[in-house]
């Protein structure tokens, strides 16, 4: 019958077999080094970069970190910099044939950190084999961000410049049709002014009656007179309808004017708290913790392994 467990026996099990795991933890400490090394791990160097959004236009309830977040972490972007930077064969994946897409998204995925800071900023922190490639990624997909938030804007403001020129020239139209009236009545009739032209005639005239003037003046004053009489109310309606457009016009070329501005507008959507820099120290692996973690791994399963052999015996 197999004697039951207790310290005191895997105390006496290290006792005696002390050699055989100090053997094992170094024969697996030597391999643990040797396959954690460069001929077999390649070293990751990692760039990060810190940024705080700006001119952002809010969807909804989300903040403005999160809408950057959100842009950051779009598949356009991501196709962006798998395309600029060749990725599929830097990282020796073929995409031609199926799932090669599927692995070289994971494989970004892996080597891509975005986050969002506990102090409202995104975190950008990219890892590769080559320094210069993870710096010029970082910096990459920051520029692609601006170009998204930027063609996102001018879309909508596009769409807001149609609805303000359709508007602009319909005034315009609007506009243009009643000076066209006036101008034909003005040719017509003399009329200029309504309201200034009533009491200067009218005054003239009385004056002309009254000192006997020429029969011309009187005739003329009298024509002026039947043409305010006859067209002067469609006069006034039509410079009150002029000035009226008028107005709506400027307002309309003014909202024209700054829907095209956002249109033609280039700004940048991140302020760069921390700028990536090319690093010179490796991240992965930490070939010392590998050491570590494989030695204790191997010395423990030696440790049991004996403890079944003593048990059997």
């Amino acid at each position: 019958m197999p004697e039951p467990l207790s310290f005191q026996s895997f105390f006496l099990l290290l006792r005696d077999r002390w050699k055989t795991f100090v053997l094992v933890g170094g024969v697996a400490a030597l391999l643990a080094a040797v396959f954690s090394g460069p001929t077999f791990v390649k070293p990751r160097f990692r760039s990060s970069a810190i940024v705080y959004p700006v001119n952002l236009t809010s969807y909804s309830q989300e903040t403005r970190s999160d809408q950057l977040l959100q842009l950051l972490e779009s598949n356009s972007i991501r196709d962006s910099l798998i395309k600029l930077h060749h990725l599929p064969e830097h990282y020796e994946i073929d995409t031609t044939q199926a799932p090669g897409l599927f692995y070289l998204y994971n494989e970004f995925t892996d080597h891509v950190t975005i986050s969002k800071t506990r102090y409202e900023s995104v975190q950008i922190e990219i890892e590769d084999e080559d320094p210069r490639t993870a710096q010029r990624m970082v910096l990459d997909l920051l520029d692609q961000g601006d170009k998204l938030a930027r063609r996102l804007q001018r879309e909508k403001s596009e769409e807001v410049l149609s609805i303000a020129d359709q508007e602009m020239r319909l005034s315009k139209r609007k506009l243009d049709s009643v000076e066209v009236r006036l101008d034909t009545l003005r040719h017509q009739t003399g009329l200029l002014n309504y309201d200034a032209q009533t009491g200067e005639v009218t005054r003239g005239y009385m004056r002309m009656l009254a000192s006997g003037s020429g029969a011309a003046g009187r005739d003329e004053a009298k024509a002026l007179l039947k043409a305010l009489g006859d067209r002067g109310g469609e006069f006034r309606a039509l410079s009150d309808l002029a000035n009226a457009y008028r107005g709506i016009f400027i307002d309309r070329q003014n909202a024209y004017e700054k829907a095209l501005t956002d249109v033609r507008k280039d700004l940048t959507y991140t302020n760069v708290v921390v700028y990536p820099e090319m690093p010179d120290k490796k991240v992965y692996p930490i070939r010392w913790l590998i050491v570590v973690i494989a030695t204790a791994a191997a010395v423990f399963l030696a440790f049991v392994l004996l403890v079944i052999r003593e048990q059997r015996r």
